[in-house]
C-alpha cells in the first residue's frame, strides 16, 4: 500500500526526468542546427567548384571546335577537301564561359587525328604565304621591268625613225609622271598606303629624270627652271609625307629634292646658288624632323649635308676668293646649327654631329693647299665650339659623346696649329687655347668632364712638344713632369680617360729619351753624369710617379683588378732598371761595362727578392731571383776574357749575392711560406 509520500517522491521523478528530456531535446536541436550551418556552406562551395570545372570544360570544347572550324575553313580556301560546316547551337551558357572563363589545356585530340591536321594546316599556310609574296612584290617588280622594257623599245624605235622630237620626249615624260602620279594618289585614298607611295617615288624620280632631258641635255628649257620644277615636285612630295606621318615617303622627297641639282644641271654651276639651295632643303628636312624619330630621314639628311659639303669643296678652284673657299665650312656650320635650334632634342645632337663631320672633312682636304690661313683657324675654332655645343644639346650616348667631344675637337686643333705660320710660339699658343677651352668645358659639362680632361692633357702634351721642338732634353723633362702632373690628377678624378694623355706622354717620353741615350759616343762619356741621363733621370721619376698613382686609384666605376694594380706598381721599376741598364752598357770601356752590369744586375736582383719577400710580391721575388742568377751567368759567360782584376772581381761579386740569396731560401721546404720565412729573417 503507497503512501502520499510515495506519490509525491514519484512526481518528483517524473517532472526531473520530463526537464532533463526537454534540455536533451533543445541541445540535441542546436547541435543539429549548428552542424548543418556548417555543412550547408560546405555544399554550396563544392556545387560551385563543379559548375567552375564544368564552365571551364565546356569553354574548352568551345575553342577546340572553333580552332577546328578555322582549320577546316582555310583547308576549303585551299581547295584540300569541303566538307559541311554544322551550326553549333546557341547556348547561354557556352557565350558566358566562352566570354568569361579562361580556358585550360585544351583537351588533346587523337594523335594521328592532330598531326594530319597540323601537317595540312602548316603546308596550307606556306603555300598562302609564298603566294602572297609573289603576288605582292614580285608582280610588281615583272610588271615595273616589262612596261619598261616595253616604252624603252618603243621610244628608241620612235626616235631612230625620227617620229619623236625633243619637245615629245619631254611631254611624254610629263605625261607618265602625272599617270604615276594619279594613280598613287587614287590609290592611297582607297587605303593602299604603301603601294601608292611607290607609284610616287616614281613619278618623282621621272620628274627629276624628265627636267634633267628637257633642261642641260635638249637645252628646251633653263637649267634653273628645270630645277625649280624638280624641288617644287620633291617637296610637295615631303609634305605629303610629313603630313600622313609617313618617314620613307618623306626621305623620298626630301633625297629627290637633293639630288635634283645633279640631275638637271651641266658639268659647271655656281657654288654659291648650289649651297643656298642645298641650305633650303635641309633646313625645311631639319625643321620637319622636330619631334620625329625618323631614322631613315636623318641618314639622308645627313647623307645630303655630305654630299653638299664634299661637292662645294671640290668644285672650288685654287684662285677663288677667300670667301668662296669658305663657303663650304660655312654651309656645314649652318646645317650643324640649324639642327641644334630647329630639330632640337638627340636628333637634332646627331644631325648637327653629322655636319660637323662634314666640315671636319673639308677643313682637312684644305689645308694642304692653303696653309697657313687665318681663315681655315676661325672655323676650326667655331667647329669646336660647335661640337661642345652638341654635347650640351643632349649627346647622351658615351661612344658618340667621345666622339663628338675628343674625336672631332682634336682633329680640328690638329687644323688650327697647321693654319698657323710656321712658328713654335704660335702653334703653342693654338694648343693652349684649346687646352684652356676643353677645361672651360669640363667645368660647363659635367657630365662629360672626363672626355674633355683627356682632350685638355693631350693638347697641354701638344703644346710642350711644340715649344721644345728644337731641344729634345727639354722636351723630354717637360713632358715627363706633364705626366706625373697628369697621374695626380687621374687619383683626384678617378676617371680612365684621363690615363690616355699620361699613356701618350710616357710612350713619347721613352721613346725620345732612349734615342738620346743611344746617340750618345760608345764607351767615351760618364755613366748616369751626362746631359742625356737628366732626361732618363726625368723619364724614370715621372714613370715611378705614374705607377705610384696608378696603382692606388679608387676608379669610378669600380672597377680595377689586383693584378692590373701589381703590374702598374712594378712598370715604373721595369722602365727604371731599363734605363740604369741604357747608362751602363756603354760606359768607359768594355771591360769595366761588362762589370758594372754584372754588379748592376746582382744588385738589383737581390733587392728585389728582398722587397719582394717583405712586401709578398711573388712577382719581384721571381725577378729578382732571375737577375741574381742571370748575372752569375753573364759573369761565368762574359768574364772570361776580361782583365784578371776585374774577371777575379766579377766572379766574387756574382758568388757573394748567390749565396746571399741562397741564405734567404734556406729554410724553404714544401710546406713553408716564403714570405712568412722573409718576414722573420
Amino acid at each position: 500500500m503507497r503512501g502520499p509520500s510515495c506519490d509525491s517522491g514519484n512526481q518528483r521523478i517524473v517532472r526531473v526526468s520530463c526537464r532533463r528530456s526537454v534540455t536533451f531535446r533543445r541541445r540535441l536541436s542546436s547541435a543539429e542546427a549548428h552542424r548543418s550551418e556548417r555543412l550547408v556552406p560546405v555544399a554550396l562551395q563544392t556545387v560551385k567548384e563543379r559548375l567552375d570545372t564544368l564552365e571551364r570544360t565546356v569553354a574548352a570544347l568551345t575553342q577546340e571546335v572553333r580552332a577546328l572550324r578555322a582549320a577546316v575553313d582555310r583547308l576549303e580556301g585551299n581547295g584540300h577537301f569541303a566538307a559541311p560546316r554544322p551550326s553549333a547551337p546557341h547556348s547561354p551558357l557556352l557565350a558566358r564561359t566562352a566570354s568569361s572563363a579562361p580556358p585550360p589545356g585544351p583537351r588533346a585530340a587523337p594523335l594521328s587525328e592532330r598531326r594530319e591536321l597540323e601537317r595540312r594546316f602548316s603546308s596550307a599556310r606556306r603555300s598562302i604565304d609564298f603566294e602572297a609574296l609573289i603576288g605582292r612584290y614580285g608582280t610588281l617588280a615583272l610588271a615595273s621591268l616589262t612596261i619598261l622594257l616595253g616604252v624603252g623599245a618603243f621610244l628608241g624605235w620612235a626616235i631612230q625613225q625620227g617620229k619623236i622630237g625633243p619637245e615629245m620626249r619631254v611631254l611624254l615624260g610629263v605625261l607618265v609622271a602625272v599617270a604615276l602620279a594619279a594613280v598613287g594618289w587614287r590609290l592611297r585614298s582607297r587605303g593602299s598606303m604603301r603601294f601608292g607611295s611607290v607609284l610616287l617615288a616614281l613619278a618623282l624620280a621621272v620628274v627629276h629624270v624628265d627636267a634633267w632631258g628637257a633642261g642641260p641635255y635638249l637645252q628646251l628649257v633653263p637649267s634653273s627652271v628645270a630645277l625649280g620644277i624638280a624641288a617644287a615636285a620633291s617637296v610637295a612630295v615631303a609634305a605629303l609625307a610629313w603630313r600622313g606621318g609617313e618617314e620613307v615617303l618623306f626621305a623620298v622627297g626630301v633625297g629627290g629634292a637633293l639630288i635634283a641639282p645633279f640631275v638637271t644641271s651641266s658639268e659647271s654651276g655656281s657654288v654659291p646658288a648650289l649651297l643656298i639651295y642645298g641650305y633650303i632643303v635641309l633646313a625645311t628636312g631639319l625643321a620637319a624632323l622636330r619631334g620625329q624619330a625618323w631614322r631613315t630621314a636623318a641618314t639622308v639628311v645627313a647623307i645630303g649635308c655630305w654630299l653638299y659639303t664634299g661637292t662645294a669643296t671640290a668644285a672650288i678652284e685654287g684662285g677663288a676668293r677667300m670667301l668662296e673657299r669658305d663657303l663650304p665650312s660655312i654651309f656645314a656650320l649652318a646645317v650643324a646649327w640649324t639642327a641644334l635650334l630647329v630639330t632640337r632634342g638627340p636628333w637634332g645632337a646627331r644631325l648637327a654631329r653629322s655636319a660637323l663631320v662634314a666640315l671636319t672633312g673639308a677643313l682637312i682636304a684644305q689645308v694642304p693647299d692653303r696653309a697657313p690661313a687665318t681663315d681655315l683657324l676661325i672655323m676650326a675654332g667655331l667647329g669646336t665650339a660647335s661640337a661642345y655645343a652638341v654635347i650640351q644639346a643632349g649627346e647622351t650616348t658615351r661612344r658618340w659623346a667621345l666622339f663628338t667631344g675628343a674625336v672631332l675637337p682634336l682633329a680640328l686643333g690638329v687644323v688650327a696649329v697647321a693654319s698657323v705660320r710656321d712658328a713654335a710660339v704660335s702653334r703653342a699658343l693654338v694648343a693652349v687655347v684649346w687646352s684652356a677651352a676643353a677645361v672651360m668645358a669640363a667645368r660647363l659639362q659635367p657630365a662629360a668632364r672626363p672626355t674633355h680632361l683627356m682632350v685638355a692633357g693631350i693638347a697641354s702634351a701638344a703644346a710642350l712638344l711644340l715649344v721644345f721642338e728644337a731641344r729634345p732634353i727639354l722636351s723630354s723633362v717637360a713632358l715627363s713632369a706633364h705626366a706625373a702632373a697628369l697621374s695626380l690628377l687621374l687619383r683626384r678624378e678617378r676617371e680612365r680617360a684621363i690615363g690616355v694623355p699620361v699613356a701618350l706622354d710616357l710612350l713619347i717620353v721613352t721613346f725620345v729619351t732612349f734615342d738620346l741615350l743611344a746617340d750618345r759616343a760608345v764607351y767615351s762619356y760618364t755613366p748616369f753624369l751626362t746631359r742625356e741621363s737628366i732626361a732618363g733621370l726625368a723619364m724614370a721619376m715621372a714613370w715611378l710617379a705614374v705607377s705610384w698613382n696608378t696603382s692606388r686609384v679608387e676608379y669610378a666605376d669600380g672597377r680595377g683588378r689586383l693584378e692590373t694594380r701589381t703590374l702598374l706598381r712594378l712598370a715604373g721599376a721595369g722602365v727604371t732598371f731599363l734605363w740604369g741598364h741604357a747608362e751602363l752598357s756603354r760606359a768607359y770601356s768594355p771591360d769595366v761595362s761588362t762589370f758594372l752590369l754584372v754588379l748592376y744586375y746582382a744588385t738589383v736582383g737581390v733587392s728585389a727578392i728582398l722587397v719582394g719577400r717583405r712586401r709578398r710580391i711573388p712577382v719581384l721575388r721571381h725577378v729578382g731571383l732571375a737577375l741574381a742568377i742571370f748575372a752569375a751567368l753573364k759573369a761565368i759567360g762574359e768574364a772570361s776574357s776580361l782583365a784578371i782584376g776585374i774577371r777575379v772581381g766579377s766572379y766574387l761579386l756574382a758568388g757573394l749575392y748567390l749565396l746571399a740569396v741562397a741564405y734567404w731560401y734556406r729554410d724553404r721546404d714544401a710546406g713553408a711560406d716564403p714570405d712568412r720565412k722573409g718576414s722573420e729573417s
